[in-house]
């Protein structure tokens, strides 16, 4: 391992990538959860508020430049050909931001996302943000979706569009704000709960787990556990030799209840 800037480098190898991905992912590997965010630790662009993330005089003065661009090829690359991979067994992953402290990677299973951002209280919310509007919203949507259609990375043509611009958008968002709140919404988080934690700035919450809880503790509580289920389950397959692509072929087969 290297060492710059007083954050320890991990090697950007696949085995390095994935086995610390799994235990992130879980949930959406295994058809629990519609999305997931990560951080890859390390230094990928410059630690300058006042310059771009592509480049930035003083990393070029300290050399740092060029290992920064390599560093964000080689992620880049890696996590590509996984995306290649999952894409037929309806899960996509992609780098969302990069950041002096890590790359923030994101994987989420369109149908099931696609699904929670179609609810019309999300829908509304992520409108007003700029988002492009969904043209099936309606109340009461959220995540009920046949279990056969988990492995579709889309519906239509017209739902991939949609999706690919919410998800343009968020990245965005991610070079306008450090956290945009509303990526609650893109990681599955009940629309009470995301807009009790923008009305109360994070406090008042009535309970803690995955996210802070707002509105149905139970319902919360009880994703939470299995998510954490999924996670104990994943991690114990990866162990024993199954893939990432495995585990994302059949969630019936791998999941918990």
């Amino acid at each position: 391992m290297r060492s710059t800037g007083g954050i320890v480098e991990r090697p950007i190898t696949p085995q390095a990538f994935e086995a610390i991905a799994v235990r992130s992912w879980a949930p959406v590997l295994l058809g629990a959860k519609p999305a997931n965010l990560f951080t890859f630790r390390g230094r990928f662009v410059a630690d300058c508020p006042d310059c771009s993330e592509e480049r930035c005089p003083a990393a070029d003065a300290e050399g740092e430049a060029d290992l920064f661009a390599a560093r964000r090829r080689a992620l880049s690359h890696i996590v590509a050909e996984l995306d290649e991979k999952l894409a037929r067994e309806g899960v996509r992953c992609r780098v969302i931001a990069w950041r002096p402290f890590g790359a923030l990677v994101y994987a989420y299973r369109p149908a099931l996302l696609e699904c929670h951002l179609g609810d019309d209280d999300v829908a509304g919310d992520l409108l007003c943000l700029g988002y492009p509007a969904c043209a099936h919203a309606r109340h009461g949507r959220g995540l009920r979706l046949a279990v056969p259609a988990w492995r579709a990375p889309f519906a239509s043509a017209r739902d991939e569009d949609f999706l690919s611009a919410c998800v343009e958008r968020l990245a965005e968002r991610f070079t306008e704000q450090a956290v945009p709140h509303e990526v609650g919404y893109f990681l599955g988080y009940p629309a009470a709960d995301v807009r009790g934690f923008i009305e109360h700035e994070g406090r008042e919450f009535l309970c803690c787990g995955c996210w802070k809880v707002y509105g149905d503790v139970r319902g919360a509580q009880y994703r939470f556990a299995r998510y954490k289920r999924c996670t104990r389950r994943a991690q114990a397959l990866f162990a024993a030799g199954m893939s990432m692509v495995d585990l994302a072929r059949d969630p019936a087969r791998s999941r918990v209840a």
